[in-house]
């Protein structure tokens, strides 16, 4: 009885010794490993994980993944100046008188050429027919002298000395009457001008006439005919002038563009030399700004740049370098740099501040990753590689990186090369850790991504 009890004892101390040693062989094989601080944990466990042990109902850590790309960042040099139109022109008078047509108001389109005001050429149009007047005269006289005059010649000649006497008497007569009329305020100025202007023309139509008599009469001499050349010339002189002074009671515009102020009014009376409108081309503008000394030498005619103005919600607005100043400003030691921008739609104002960006030399050119997937590790900056074990899984391997240059939302690091995968916001996750990658560059993470077995 007692062989049989003891018997029994042994065969349950031998059960008990070999549950306990199944135990402890299921709790120490490898399993799944969950990695509660790195994120949130992921549906399932990656392909390739067999669920044994207590460890498989662990979950493996879901990660979001980006590529490591090339990137470039470069220095940019910032500007602020004004608005400018790239050309404009301030019309003036040339000749006085009265207006008698404008082309349109204040912001009115204007083609180069066309004109913008008119004034009364009345007065004009009569001087240049006495100018002609008094060239035929002196061209005929002229040459009347170089072929000799015959004795009907003379007598006709002495007609019109006696006929030019008695109308200059007549005229001085009458000036003398006007001048008296204008003393006692009867008549105004323009009136006693005219009667002025004629008397003029006739005297020197009697002045000539005898002349005229007394070269016919004895001959003219070389000198003589020199004299009379010389009064041809002057009477061609003062009908070209007569003619441009009527051309210049039409005001043209010599450029395209809009006029910046309302024109001088209809029936205004304005004098010589008086500003009557302003137009302005701003389907290209200007900015100007001074570059520093430090830069100055990397801009050239044609170099790219954008414009930035608030009044636009400072979108970008391409233009380019236009000139740059060979000196520098003496007070602001800084160099004038002028700005072209294209601006058909005419957004752009004269007198608006913009901002100029300048970009110059490229500063990095290289591996660049998301800010989001540099982290910091007992003082260093890491990333987490993502590399297929070969069994189907993603391990996440920390790496140390070299950060640099900011370049368009990515950080240029050193460490890594383009076309790796690295994990996205990694929180605590630690070298080594198996992961579940769910999302790659914003999209769904393909299979077989960066030449894993998954």
């Amino acid at each position: 009885m007692r062989s049989r009890a003891g018997l029994i004892v042994l065969i349950i101390v031998v059960a008990a010794a070999a549950g306990a040693a199944a135990w402890w062989w299921a709790a120490s094989r490898p399993g799944p490993v969950a990695d509660t601080a790195a994120g949130t944990p992921g549906p399932a466990a990656a392909p390739g994980l067999a669920a044994s042990g207590p460890a498989a109902e662990e979950s493996v850590p879901a990660v979001r993944a980006a590529t490591v790309t090339e990137a470039s960042a470069g220095r940019t040099v910032r500007v602020t100046g004004t608005v400018l139109p790239q050309r404009d022109v301030t019309l003036v008078s040339k000749v006085a008188g009265t207006v008698e047509w404008v082309a349109g108001g204040m912001g009115h389109r204007v083609e180069a050429g066309q004109p913008v005001v008119r004034l009364d050429a009345t007065e004009l149009s009569l001087a240049l027919t006495q100018a002609r007047a008094q060239l035929d005269a002196a061209e005929a006289n002229l040459a009347r002298l170089e072929a000799g005059a015959r004795d009907e010649e003379i007598a006709q000649v002495r007609a019109a000395v006696e006929q030019a006497e008695l109308g200059l008497t007549r005229l001085g007569d009458v000036l003398a009457r006007q001048e008296q009329l204008y003393a006692q305020g009867v008549i105004p100025e323009e009136t006693l001008l005219s009667v002025r202007t004629e008397y003029e023309v006739a005297r020197l139509q009697y002045e000539s006439a005898r002349q005229q008599l007394a070269l016919v009469e004895r001959g003219a001499t070389e000198e003589e005919l020199r004299a009379v050349r010389a009064q041809v010339r002057q009477a061609e002189a003062a009908v070209q002038l007569a003619r441009q002074q009527l051309d210049d009671a039409v005001i043209r515009t010599p450029i395209s563009g809009l006029l910046a102020v309302q024109p001088v009014q209809v029936g205004t009376l304005i004098a010589a030399g008086t500003p009557v409108a302003h137009v302005v081309d701003i389907d290209h503008v200007i900015i100007e700004a001074g570059v520093s000394e430090r830069d100055v030498n990397e801009l050239s005619p044609g170099q790219p740049v954008l414009v930035r103005v608030d009044a636009l919600g400072g979108a970008a607005v391409p233009g380019v370098v236009d000139a740059v100043a060979p000196v520098a400003d003496q007070q602001t030691r800084s160099f004038p740099v002028r700005f072209r921008v294209e601006n058909l739609d005419h957004r752009l104002k004269p007198g608006m501040i913009a901002r100029v960006e300048i970009p110059l030399e490229e500063a990095f050119a290289g591996p660049a990753v998301p800010q989001a997937a540099v982290v910091q590790r007992g003082g260093r900056s890491v990333v987490y590689v993502l590399e297929a074990d070969g069994a189907g899984r993603w391990v996440a391997r920390e790496r140390a990186v070299a950060p640099g240059t900011p370049a368009g939302g990515l950080l240029a690091v050193a460490g890594v090369s383009v076309g790796e995968l690295v994990v996205l916001s990694p929180g605590s996750l630690r070298d080594g850790a198996i992961v579940n990658p769910i999302e790659l560059d914003g999209g769904p993470f393909p299979p077989g991504a960066g030449g894993g077995g998954m």
